[in-house]
């Protein structure tokens, strides 16, 4: 195996493809990235639970593979400047040996024969989506997962596709995101719930502009993405098993009143009365004919309120939340007005 890049390019490729390894493996052979020389380069990693593969252009002088410690390959790429740089694998010592410019390193290579191999993908329920449009509803609805491990179901988001919609849907039991967006996808009615993790990988990612090609298997679920330089990459995850809480049952079918709010000022005041917010205290919300006062109460510290005018003439409502659910809601809310109901 041998090539020559450019560091950034590189460093770049190995940092998506790396994704995939969390901070706590079971083997030790999984802190390693596969490096496979072929008309290109390819980056492999997994931790047999989300697997990531990304392609770019490099110039082969040899083909080949190796499997190197992934952290301490990306730590020697960041410390390198911008340069042309080689990778070699001496097949008498069993190390990569990395030159660039006047620096040269020598890696120990991990067993090959141990890496595991990339996810078989079988092509059957296939859809494609603009990635900003499927990067916006994935930040949306995600901010309501669940962090608890102990709940593996509700640290994922549900995609659901149904008669030419696509649903996003998260909870932790204490809040629940939704969104939708129209999609023509021709397919079946179905719902699968993908670890929270794995929409990450996506979101942080540069790709920006083009499409996501989704493949939805029966255990697993594919991501296709493809950036300049014709570089490629393929997210593949298992699915999260168990069953997802029915949501529609969650939300109220009538609304007794509905008050429009400017998004920014409602913000600007939850934020600044929540100031004195510690240990997740509530703030309230007491909504009266025409305005709402926001107020917090804390016995150790002391109070804050502040008021804003609305259109509203009905009955008084006071009502309470934890300040950061309540925030993270209102900010992923796009429009100027927003709805409370």
């Amino acid at each position: 195996m041998k090539f020559q890049t450019t560091r950034t390019g590189l460093l770049d490729t190995i940092l998506f493809s790396i994704r995939a390894i969390g901070t706590r493996v079971s083997s030790f052979i999984l802190n390693g990235v596969m490096l496979d020389v072929g008309e290109g380069l390819t980056t492999y990693s997994t931790d047999l639970e989300t697997s990531i593969k990304s392609t770019m252009e490099v110039k082969v002088l040899e083909k080949g593979k190796a499997v190197v410690p992934a952290r301490i390959l990306v730590n020697i790429l960041k410390s390198l400047k911008e340069s042309r740089i080689e990778l070699e694998l001496d097949k008498s010592t069993n190390r990569v040996k990395i030159a660039c410019e006047n620096a040269l390193f020598t890696l120990n290579t991990l067993s090959l024969e141990a890496y595991p191999g990339f996810p078989e993908i079988k092509k059957e329920n296939y859809i494609k989506i603009n990635l900003n449009k499927f990067k916006n509803l994935v930040i949306k609805a995600q901010k309501a997962a669940s962090l608890d491990e102990g709940r593996a179901i509700l640290t994922g988001v549900l995609l659901e596709i149904e008669e030419g919609l696509l649903s996003m849907v998260a909870t932790d039991s204490y809040r629940l995101s939704l969104v939708k967006e129209n999609i023509d996808t021709g397919m079946s009615p179905m719902k699968i719930v993908i670890p929270s993790k794995v929409l990450d990988s996506i979101i942080k990612s540069e790709y920006k502009g083009s499409d996501i090609e989704i493949n939805i298997e029966e255990n697993q679920v594919s991501f296709y993405l493809e950036g300049e330089n014709k570089k490629k990459n393929i997210i593949v995850s298992r699915l999260l098993s168990g069953k997802f809480p029915e949501y529609r049952q969650l939300i109220p079918k009538s609304l007794k009143h509905n008050i429009v709010v400017n998004k920014e000022k409602i913000l600007d005041v939850v934020k600044r009365i929540s100031s004195i917010s510690q240990d997740n205290i509530p703030v309230k919300l007491t909504i009266d004919k025409g305005k709402v006062t926001v107020s917090m109460d804390i016995r150790e510290i002391g109070s804050s309120s502040e008021d804003f005018e609305v259109s509203y003439g009905e009955e008084r409502i006071e009502i309470a939340f934890n300040p950061e659910f309540l925030i993270d809601g209102i900010n992923i809310m796009d429009e100027k007005n927003i709805i409370l109901s």
